[in-house]
């Protein structure tokens, strides 16, 4: 019995001690604690790395850098180590870092700022080369987008065929934060359509009249649910004043005949910078309507071309005229570059053909973003091009082409990189880069062959715009690279290497490991969208391993169904329908293999067409600047023209404010800080529709605006040319510098630069010039700086 009771009170205290171990519940993780111990070090000319101290209950680290201690710091890149190299960056410049711990609790609060100079970057003997392509002018045109935006309320369509309406869009699209994309003149393209839902998009902004991009493409944006504006005139130079108007508030401009696309894709993503219009003229005339909306909002402008294609006549009217020329359009490219060049980054430089003008206009708010130039450019390469690139080969890390071999060859782009005067041998980059899936956890590489080449430097990244680091040297032209984990994009670069030299970069290729190479998944979120009387589109979800997708019809749920088409991308639109009928659908998915699963199936009808005066619908209030508000509303048919009532009350009585034939109006002259309200009505000779719901916004509050620069100095530096600087001011976004020949004379804007310091060129000998400066914010501009002079020497 006492054994017996032994044994028990045994298993009862184990029991006690295993219950003790076992978890009581799950305990609720933290947002982690700020990095610390960040430190910065300079590397060479165009890499920093940084260290920090590890945080326990930390998943991930995320990276921050600005060009100020004060500025806005950006997002580059996350590892889960606490190490970081920052690549691509500008010799002998101040950077500035933090770091924000993460685990899926949340995020720890910033760590304490490091910086570090660059070094003075002595080694240029390389610039990389990048291409973004498409196998067409509206693919290339999607690419841009993706590689700029991962989202966008707004896009701006322009024609991919006819160039006149398309040259003003770069500053609209900049204005709305916008990618172009391109479509042809009575079809809405597929690989724009997909950019669409991609971006989820909001609004679309098709610049130009029906001529260019017809009805018919705007029925079908509608039928996809985005609201569509149109902003047009009766020829290219109308188009341009409703652009500007659409812009809302400038101070300078851009003149151009509009007769050639070559100058003004030059200046695009400059003005796209810098917020100036770009505005159409006759060679020998200026209509009473530009000189209006220029004596009303322009101080300065910017005229293309020299008095063969812009008169003097014409240029003399003009506010602040300076012409900007060259003796061809490749030669203007780069006196347009190295007018700006104080404005601009020539870290990332873009490169489009200069014969055509989809590519350059799609990629000139792409450059935009990061101040880039773009060059046009031509094989031979132009010289005055080669030595642009020669003059800032310490600045220019990396060229991009927009578009395929058939726009800007591999040779050419190659030449690119080659024109900093650095010698690379007789090596050039590898071509015809290929990289193929082999299976669950390897990517095969192969390229051609470069002569005098003895080995290959081969370079991965998981993102396309990402860090490239190398893994392995081969000494034959191809490579498997093994060991990867399934369900990841990789993307690849090649070098060629000898005992003396290696070549640019290669293009850069992807491949994505296979989850699973024998079976394939039935396409999901199958869905079917009536688009008109005579489209109904299909969508599912991408299936991993699919090369091709099959599309099966009937007209009855249990009739057979036929094959409709098979595609390689996961939509289709059917265009094949008729009225009255119900339409079923399946779709499954195929490879080399074999083919998977069906889908589920999906129903839709062609959509009945309507006539009736409707009331206004999607009414949207958005502020553009501390002084305007753009109203928006969706289209109402047989309407001939809308009027926009505004109330400062939800409640409160509403003024008709304007009339508009478009769907949209800029409402200007208003209070900064203040909020509107509006209501819209659609008018037709028959009469008026009901209110619109009503729609709300607030203007920029123009007393948060940044305060005056102080400091400000005047260094004389030659006969004609005068260095200012002055102190950095918190929050601002740019600078504007005004010059005079007095000191109570007339300012004349004359730059307009995003570093606190200017150089001012093309003076005369002997002239005193007084300047003052004001800080620019997201909405206002700030109140002047002091006043300084200077005289040029004799």
């Amino acid at each position: 019995m006492k054994t017996l009771r032994s044994k028990f009170m045994f298993i009862i205290c184990f029991v006690l001690i295993v219950a003790l171990m076992i978890p009581r519940g799950t305990y609720a993780l933290s947002n982690p604690s700020a990095p610390a111990g960040l430190t910065a070090a300079a590397i060479s000319g165009s890499q920093i790395n940084l260290s920090w101290n590890g945080v326990g209950e930390a998943s991930q680290y995320y990276i921050y850098r600005s060009n100020s201690a004060s500025g806005v710091y950006t997002y580059v890149g996350a590892v889960s180590g606490t190490n970081y190299n920052n690549t691509g960056l500008t010799p002998m410049t101040t950077y500035y870092y933090k770091v924000q711990a993460i685990n899926s609790a949340g995020s720890s609060e910033y760590s304490s700022p490091a910086w570090v100079v660059t070094l003075a970057g002595s080694d240029t003997s390389s610039i990389q080369s990048e291409r973004i392509s498409g196998t067409d002018r509206y693919e290339t045109a999607a690419n841009i987008a993706e590689m700029g935006w991962t989202a966008s309320d707004y896009a701006i369509l322009a024609s991919g065929e006819n160039y006149p309406d398309a040259l003003c869009a770069a500053p609209l699209a900049a204005k709305f934060a916008a990618p172009i994309l391109l479509t042809s003149q009575n079809k809405l393209e597929e690989e724009t359509k997909d950019q669409f839902s991609y971006l989820n998009v909001k609004k679309v902004i098709i610049v130009g009249g029906e001529g260019v991009i017809s009805a018919k493409v705007e029925e079908a944006i509608k039928n996809l649910g985005i609201e569509v504006l149109r902003t047009a005139g009766l020829n290219r130079y109308e188009t341009s004043l409703e652009v500007a108007k659409m812009m809302g508030s400038f101070d300078e401009a851009v003149i151009a005949t509009g007769e050639d696309f070559a100058d003004i894709l030059s200046i695009a993503p400059i003005a796209a910078q810098k917020g100036m219009p770009i505005l159409l003229t006759p060679g020998d005339s200026l209509s009473k309507s530009l000189k209006d909306i220029l004596s009303t909002k322009a101080r300065k402008t910017y005229a293309l071309g020299d008095s063969s294609i812009l008169s003097d006549a014409v240029v003399n009217q003009l506010p602040a005229p300076q012409r900007l020329s060259g003796s061809n359009r490749y030669d203007a490219n780069t006196q347009i570059i190295q007018y700006f060049v104080n404005d601009l980054d020539l870290s990332t430089c873009y490169a489009a053909t200069g014969e055509a003008y989809p590519d350059a206009l799609s990629g000139s708010v792409l450059a935009s973003l990061s101040k880039s130039p773009v060059l046009l450019v031509r094989k031979p390469l132009p010289s005055g091009t080669e030595k642009l690139i020669k003059n800032n080969a310490s600045r220019i890390h990396k060229i991009v082409a927009f578009g395929g071999t058939g726009a800007i060859s591999d040779s050419l782009l190659e030449s690119l990189t080659q024109s900093n005067g650095s010698q690379s041998g007789s090596l050039t980059a590898p071509t015809n880069v290929v990289a193929n899936p082999l299976g669950t956890g390897q990517i095969h590489l192969s390229w051609n062959a470069v002569s005098n080449a003895s080995s290959y430097a081969i370079y991965r990244s998981t993102s396309y715009s990402g860090t490239y680091s190398q893994i392995t040297t081969v000494g034959v032209p191809y490579y498997t690279d093994p060991n990867l984990p399934s369900g990841v994009t990789y993307y690849y670069k090649i070098k060629a290497v000898n005992s003396s030299a290696s070549s640019a970069f290669s293009n850069s290729v992807q491949a994505a490991t296979p989850t699973d190479t024998g079976f394939l998944q039935a396409p999901d979120n199958f869905t079917v969208t009536p688009l008109s009387s005579e489209e109904i589109y299909l969508t599912w979800s991408p299936v991993a391993n699919a090369l091709t997708y099959n599309i099966y019809r009937t007209t009855a749920d249990t009739g057979n169904y036929v094959l409709l088409d098979s595609v390689n991308r996961p939509y289709y639109t059917d265009e094949s329908v008729k009225l009255g009928t119900t339409y079923f659908y399946k779709v499954q998915a195929a490879y080399s293999g074999g083919t998977g699963p069906y889908s589920d199936v999906a129903a839709g009808s062609p959509l009945l067409k309507g006539d009736t005066l409707a009331v206004p619908t999607n009414v949207a209030a958005s502020g553009i600047d501390s002084a305007s508000i753009l109203v928006t509303w969706g289209v109402v048919n047989n309407a001939t023209y809308y009027q926009v009532h505004r109330s400062t009350s939800f409640s409160g009585t509403y003024f008709m404010v304007g009339t508009s034939t478009q769907p949209y109006m800029v409402d200007e002259g208003l209070v900064p800080g203040m909020t509107y309200y509006y209501k819209v009505q659609a008018v037709s000779s028959a009469g008026s529709s009901d209110f619109s719901a009503i729609a709300y916004a607030v203007t920029g509050a123009g007393t948060t605006g940044p305060a005056a620069p102080d400091n400000l100095a005047a260094t004389v530096l030659s006969s004609n040319q005068i260095y200012l600087t002055w102190n950095g001011v918190y929050n601002a976004t740019h600078y504007k510098v005004y010059r005079s020949t007095s000191g109570s004379g007339t300012y004349t804007l004359v730059g307009s630069v995003v570093n606190p310091y200017y150089t001012d060129t093309n003076l005369t000998p002997g002239t005193t010039y007084y300047y003052y400066v004001q800080a620019g914010g997201d909405f206002d501009t700030g109140p002047q700086s002091n006043t300084v002079q200077a005289r040029t020497s004799n």
